[in-house]
């Protein structure tokens, strides 16, 4: 029975489905003949799993309530049956399921990875029973560039300076449709796109605030990446490997065609401030904020700009908490850096989340805070030009 599970899984690693499920019905046979109820829901658990990626969810959920019947306090057998809920969406029950799972897992969420994923499951299920918007703040060194391949040094430098530079990736989308839309994918697209999968979401575009390379990935201006022409990973993996494609605001646009090599025809591109999309139900809006690049946009997602709404604002570099974005840059600009606080205070509602580009000062902050203490306070411009140094 050991070497069956062994040959199952590993052809359930490579994709081969059909196979896999074979051997883990073969397994399972053998466990029933031996009357071993542990054995039978472990491998009634591994059917579940693997009919569901068939596509098949009424085996799945068949298997899911005979992992549940010989092992009912095995968080794992719940897990499965929230699964295939979740992919029938039927989040009701999903987040039932799910809640049982996260009960039967010791408490402990630094040692207990797989409690942390099944408090997420819930929380996702939760989500889509009320407003149904997804939400991932995604954090170097915390949820992607945590691990580098063995052995493969330039990855290593690649995780080491996300960590250093504190890059905000966001992932947005509708939990009822499960699709979403990664917003300034860079440094590890292959964590981002595990972290979705495990959200069991489908990444269907990508969106960038603007286009400098720790936002879009591409030839990096930083060492060692620049001397030795290392591409870091991000939009060209989206568009040129998974066939999506990327909004940016056209000031921006040309840059990335040219140093992300990417093709035009893949990106989506907005301009001025009615420009929008929607996600499943979910509609993301874009702000023309130039001032840190020429193309800088905040994202409001959600509901449109009032003071009830639900909406929330990912505003990449142009507002963090207590600051705004570099203006020291080859193309950025202190006077238009002005005016476009001055529009985000006015446009913005006092009690809209802002979720930065970076990690600086703070994950989130509020505009009514930045209007208090931050760089949406009221300036006049010769107290914003004495600010810079500018007579």
């Amino acid at each position: 029975m050991d070497a069956l599970k062994t040959s199952a899984a590993a052809a359930l690693a490579r994709g081969e489905l059909v196979q896999a499920e074979e051997l883990y019905i073969q397994a399972y046979a053998i466990a029933a003949r031996d009357d071993d109820a542990v054995a039978k829901g472990t491998l009634a658990s591994n059917l579940s799993h693997v009919c569901l990626k068939k596509g098949d969810a009424v085996e799945a959920r068949a298997h899911a309530r005979d992992a549940i019947a010989h092992r009912a306090d095995w968080s794992k057998a719940h897990m499965r049956l929230g699964d295939v809920a979740f992919a029938e969406r039927a989040y009701g029950e999903a987040l039932e399921a799910y809640e049982r799972a996260v009960a039967l897992e010791p408490a402990g969420a630094s040692s207990n990875p797989l409690r942390i994923r099944l408090e997420r499951l819930a929380q996702l299920s939760r989500a889509a029973t009320k407003d149904g918007v997804y939400f991932r703040q995604l954090s170097p060194g915390r949820d992607i560039c945590v691990s580098a391949n063995s052995g493969n040094f330039m990855e290593a430098q690649i995780f080491a300076a996300a960590c250093q530079m504190k890059n905000y990736v966001y992932v947005v989308g509708d939990v009822k449709t499960r699709e979403c839309v990664v917003i300034d994918a860079c440094w590890d697209v292959t964590g981002i796109r595990r972290a979705i999968e495990d959200d069991k979401m489908n990444l269907i575009g990508a969106v960038a605030t603007h286009y400098h390379f720790d936002h879009t990935g591409g030839l990096a201006p930083i060492e060692p990446f620049r001397s030795m022409g290392v591409m870091v990973p991000g939009v060209k993996e989206l568009v040129v490997d998974d066939g999506l494609k990327c909004h940016i605001h056209a000031a921006d646009a040309d840059t990335v065609v040219r140093d992300n090599k990417v093709p035009r025809e893949s990106l989506i591109i907005h301009d001025g401030d009615a420009s929008e999309f929607m996600v499943g139900g979910v509609k993301l809006q874009f702000i023309h904020t130039p001032g840190h690049s020429p193309g800088s946009c905040v994202v409001v997602v959600g509901d449109e700009f009032t003071r009830d709404g639900k909406g929330f604002c990912v505003s990449g570099d142009t507002i963090f908490p207590g600051s705004c974005g570099r203006l020291d840059l080859k193309d950025a600009s202190r006077d238009q850096m002005f005016h476009t606080l001055a529009k985000c205070a006015r446009l913005l509602p006092d009690d809209m989340i802002i979720y930065p580009g970076h990690s600086y000062n703070g994950a989130f902050t509020t505009t009514a805070r930045e209007k208090s203490q931050g760089m949406l306070r009221a300036f006049t411009k010769q107290e914003w030009d004495a600010m810079h140094g500018v007579a």
